[in-house]
Order: C-alpha cells, then sequence, then structure tokens
C-alpha cells in the first residue's frame, strides 16, 4: 500500500506542471460563466486522444495559442475557437438537435430544481439540448430559478429546466402537455378560444418548441415582438394595448375578451406584469400568475430585478384558479385593486 501511494504521489506531482499551463483561460471572460474547470477537465481530461486533438493539430490558430501558453502569455477560448459564440450557433443547434448530446432534467414537486439531469446522447428533443446549457446544469447552481450569470438582456438567466417543469402549476408546455401537469389544478389547459391558430387544436396535448418564441439570437420572433415593454413608448404594456398586435402575447393568444378578468373594464389600467410574471417560462401559480409575496424571484418582477411593483393596495397576493374562464370573481384573488378582492386560500409565490 506504501508503494501505491508513492506511485499516486509521484502521478500528481508529474501531472502538476502540464495542468500549471491549461488553467489561465477558464474561469474569466464570458466563456467563464459557464465553463468553470480547468482546460484539460474542460476538453475530456487526461485522454491520449484528447491531448492529440490539439498537441497534433496542425491548425495554425491552435499551433500559436499551445506556443503561447509554454510562453507563459495568457491566452483565452476565443484563441482557438475564433469569435463564433454559442449565441450565433442557436440556429443551428435548434435546426440539427438531434446532431447533439443533451440532458432530461430530473424533476419533481412545485417549483423545485432538478435534482439530476440524465445525459441524452443524442437528443431526441430540441429543449434538451437548450437546457444543457439554460439550467443549473450549465449555470451552475441557482437560487430560487435565479443564477448568477447575466444575459444579453443585462438581466440574470434564469433555470429553464425548473420553469418547463411538469410538476409546477403553469407553465408553457415544452416538456409535456397541460394535461400533464399534476399539480395543476383543473382545468389545466387553455381553451380553444384561448388559442390562436395553429395552437387552437389538440389543447392540453399539445407541446411547443424553444425556437417557436425565441430566434437563433435568442430574441422573441413573431409578428409581435415586444415584451414586457411597448417599444413605442417605453412603457409597460397594459390590459388596455390587448388588441395591440406589437405584444408578443397577441403571436398566440387574442387576450380581448378570452375570460372575464380581461372583460373587466377596471382591469384596462393595469400593466400585464402586475398579473403575470415577466419570464412566462413557467411559475409555482396556475396561469403564469405572480403574486408579490416573499417567495417571488426578483428576476421575475416588473423590472426583471425585485422592483416596479404595484402599489401596495393594488398588489396580487393570491390567487385561485376559478373552474371556467366565465368563472372569475372578486373572490379569485386577493388584492384592493378595486373594490374588495379577498383570499386568504389560494395559490401564492
Amino acid at each position: 500500500m506504501k508503494r501505491i501511494g508513492i506511485t499516486f504521489i509521484a502521478l500528481l506531482a508529474l501531472a502538476a506542471p502540464a495542468m500549471a499551463g491549461h488553467v489561465a483561460t477558464i474561469g474569466t471572460g464570458t466563456c467563464g460563466s459557464c465553463h468553470r474547470t480547468n482546460l484539460v477537465t474542460q476538453h475530456g481530461g487526461f485522454v491520449a486522444t484528447v491531448c492529440q486533438t490539439c498537441h497534433d493539430s496542425t491548425v495554425a490558430a491552435v499551433k500559436d495559442t499551445i506556443a503561447t501558453g509554454v510562453a507563459g502569455q495568457p491566452y483565452t477560448c476565443s484563441n482557438c475557437h475564433g469569435a463564433e459564440t454559442h449565441l450565433s450557433k442557436h440556429g443551428d443547434y435548434a435546426a440539427n438537435f438531434a446532431a447533439y448530446n443533451g440532458v432530461e432534467p430530473v424533476t419533481s414537486g412545485i417549483w423545485t430544481a432538478p435534482s439530476s439531469y440524465t445525459k441524452v446522447t443524442p437528443a431526441t428533443k430540441e429543449y434538451q439540448v437548450c437546457v444543457k446549457c439554460h439550467s443549473s446544469n450549465g449555470l451552475g447552481s441557482t437560487t430560487n430559478s435565479v443564477s448568477g450569470v447575466t444575459g444579453p438582456s443585462g438581466l440574470l438567466l434564469t433555470d429553464q429546466a425548473m420553469e418547463f417543469s411538469q410538476y409546477n402549476r403553469s407553465g408553457h408546455p415544452i416538456v409535456t402537455g397541460l394535461n400533464n401537469y399534476p399539480n395543476s389544478p383543473a382545468p389545466k389547459a387553455l381553451v380553444k378560444t384561448q388559442l390562436s391558430s395553429p395552437w387552437n387544436v389538440n389543447m392540453g396535448k399539445q407541446t411547443m418548441k424553444c425556437f417557436d418564441c425565441h430566434g437563433a439570437d435568442g430574441k422573441l420572433v413573431g409578428v409581435g415582438r415586444d415584451w414586457p415593454y411597448n417599444s413605442a413608448t417605453g412603457q409597460l404594456w397594459k390590459l388596455g394595448d390587448a388588441s395591440n398586435s406589437k405584444l408578443f402575447c397577441k403571436n398566440c393568444h387574442p387576450l380581448v375578451n378570452t375570460n372575464n378578468t380581461h372583460s373587466e373594464s377596471n382591469h384596462s389600467k393595469y400593466p400585464c406584469v402586475y398579473c403575470h410574471t415577466r419570464v412566462p417560462h413557467g411559475g409555482k401559480v396556475s396561469r403564469l400568475i405572480v403574486t408579490f409575496t416573499s417567495g417571488l424571484p426578483s428576476r421575475y418582477y416588473p423590472d426583471g430585478k425585485g422592483g416596479g411593483t404595484p402599489s401596495l393596495q393594488d398588489k396580487l397576493l393570491r390567487y385561485t384558479k376559478a373552474t371556467s374562464a366565465s368563472r372569475y370573481d372578486t373572490p379569485s384573488c386577493d388584492a384592493d385593486c378595486h373594490g374588495s378582492h379577498q383570499n386568504t386560500t389560494g395559490e401564492a409565490w
């Protein structure tokens, strides 16, 4: 055993100089937001074929980078990989997702982070490639779904594996149809009149893809691309703007007269994000409703940073889903925005 221990220590000593030249690039800049390990581990570990991929390469950029490292000079991921970013490759990820490896989140419980991720090689569904990075699997640990990584919007990225979990009470059906959300109170799915073509069929059974809403650049797609602000005014969209085709939600939802809450004239002055989450992937409360209570993450507030909240009397605190779109009444929520809404037993963040 003593000889084995000495041999192991000797191997570590031999490895140390090799590792020393492979650390500088990882953990800095934008690449370091996700790629946090040392360069050797990041490219597959101490495996001969992996080492030879770079050290036997005839590509000038790779050879120059190795020479730079040997000389003790700093270098970055772009020395070998160029200026191409993951963002520029999103289109290929979506079009050819089956050519990439992905992960399947292992989730359970309402608004609970995945306990683990199962490798899927190759991916069989588009979201399995997306959540490989856009989740705690790629972003590192998250708190209440919010990561420590800032996205292109200037706001923190969220854990989409947690948001799209079918164990939440609401969400857009990326992983499975809404009828398969066990913790969602009935009625689980929307009805035909609450959806526009081609989504107004197979309600509760249909699923969608990430790229139904996002383009290759990560931005929103469709006739309407503004959310949560109206780009023409810089103001938050209000229910009274529901007929404006620039509103992103209008791409799939008629919005006007689709439930008796939206038909209530006193509600027309309120911004959409006073009732619905700014990040409409999925949520702890039914129908993507937000309640301005202690469990609501700052990223899901109207301004995406914990601010922009309604006045004290207008804050939504609890919500109960009605048995149909026309059966909402004052006890459906707890707020003082109009008259007296009292609800002490409904859902809340």
